[in-house]
């Protein structure tokens, strides 16, 4: 019990950086309004915490625990902003009769926590690369070039978001592999949560329960939280960065454009999945805003370049700098000759995907419920749908392509990823599907 103590004591660090975080890009206004961004907060304290703990490595930083607490405070002090402004008094909302659906939300998650409990790490991807680095950070004191960039290491190139964060946890926790399980549900509570809060005020409360639901009872999240790998957090940030962009596209909120940038450059910072959705979210929403205004694009592909920056840059250079092989190749990417030499795995890979994306097995109804949302609100202003439309077809293409071009046997590769790499859009589509689908008066729960 006392590791899990320390468990919730960095993930308590990691809130208060991100009420910082929030409080600084304007996000919420008021001590009032606090309880109310605590899931968009919460993720946003994960992604900035893990940007910065891979910057700091990559300078020498050894990350000890008061390291650790004081990143996080320095994120905090930014919560002095929030506090001292005054929030808008909103209008009373009715209630509404949905709010019921809290209750085996709650129990489902409570279930899958003690699931998790007693789960122990025995995701082949876990024990070979995440967990190795997150406690070579946490043993080595730092990132040591010896280890990280040792030949037998698989996967030297991924950013080192979730490690340092597990890493961060090992600090309050001890080298405690049990507990990585409970990190990642932490995570996806983290989503829900910050699913409810954007949308919630915005559209009908029963479609946002009815997708919470159905996401809490997904076999793919319980059989994903139990590997303790990056998937669910790649989605987490994704997901929520995506309704963050449709704020801005729709409200045109400032705020909600640079909490989508922040959590896309955790995203990044994760995974090269999250590259990739990266782009295809500031890409599509630049495209979108510039309809008709061309000047508008230029915050949405600010917000884009400067997530891929803080999430990349410093870990970009410090793999090159140390002769470490990039998987992700530009140059596989632009060959046309290995495309046409290896375009049979197109039709492939995308066939295989969607049947992952659509599986009930995995997914049970989540997206078919989600464009069923989706057609109705087909009514609403074209470039809301265009905007949804071209995240998906972007971000499908660009992991196709990642299929095409891998430099991994192709069939296994694609047996043993693709059920778990499609999750940031299947979270993404959820999450968008309430708002696309109406909005209705503010309901209080």
């Amino acid at each position: 019990m006392a590791n899990l103590g320390g468990l919730l004591l960095v993930n308590a660090c990691f809130l208060a950086a991100g009420i910082g975080v929030t409080s600084l890009a304007g996000w919420w206004r008021g001590a009032r309004s606090l309880p109310g961004v605590l899931g968009v907060s919460y993720l946003c304290g994960v992604a900035s915490f893990g940007v910065t703990a891979q910057l700091l490595y990559v300078l020498g930083a050894s990350l000890a625990r008061w390291q650790v607490v004081v990143v996080c405070a320095v994120f905090a002090a930014g919560a002095v902003r929030g506090l001292a402004r005054r929030g808008e008094e909103a209008a009373a909302p009715r209630t509404t009769a949905w709010r019921w659906l809290f209750w085996p939300i709650a129990a489902m998650l409570a279930l899958l926590a003690v699931d998790l409990w007693y789960q122990p790490l025995w995701a082949y991807d876990a024990w070979t690369f995440w967990t190795p680095k997150a406690h070579a950070l946490f043993a080595l004191n730092g990132l040591a070039p010896g280890w990280f960039a040792q030949a037998d290491l698989l996967n030297k190139d991924y950013p080192l978001l979730l490690p340092a964060i597990e890493a961060a946890g090992f600090r309050f926790t001890g080298y405690e592999t049990a507990l990585l399980d409970l990190q990642s549900w932490l995570i996806f509570v983290g989503f829900l949560r910050a699913v409810y809060e954007i949308a919630r005020p915005r559209t009908n409360a029963l479609l946002v329960w009815a997708t919470l639901a159905l996401l809490v009872v997904a076999p793919s999240v319980a059989d994903q939280l139990a590997s303790a790998e990056a998937d669910i957090p790649v989605a987490a940030f994704f997901g929520v960065a995506g309704l963050c962009a449709w704020l801005w596209l729709v409200e045109r909120s400032r705020p909600a454009l640079v909490v989508a940038a922040v959590l896309s450059a955790g995203a990044a910072a994760t995974k090269v999945e999250g590259l990739i959705l990266t782009v295809a979210l500031f890409a599509s929403l630049a495209v979108v805003a510039a309809f008709g205004r061309p000047r508008r694009v230029l915050a949405p592909a600010a917000a884009g370049v400067a997530a891929l920056v803080a999430g990349l840059l410093p870990w970009r250079i410090w793999i090159a700098h140390h002769g470490i092989h990039d998987q992700a190749s530009l140059g596989r990417v632009t060959d046309v000759s290995f495309l046409v030499h290896h375009a049979v795995r197109a039709p492939i890979a995308a066939g295989y995907m969607l049947v992952k994306a659509f599986d009930p097995r995995a997914w049970l109804v989540v997206l078919p419920f989600a464009f069923v949302l989706l057609w109705t609100g087909r009514r609403r202003p074209g470039r809301e749908l265009a905007f949804v439309a071209a995240t998906v077809v972007v971000g499908f293409a660009g992991l196709l392509l990642a299929y095409w071009t891998t430099p991994f046997p192709f069939h296994y590769h694609l047996a043993v990823s693709a059920r778990r790499i499609i999750t940031g859009l299947v979270f993404f589509l959820a999450a968008v599907a309430p708002l696309v689908a109406g909005p209705s008066a503010p309901v209080r729960e």
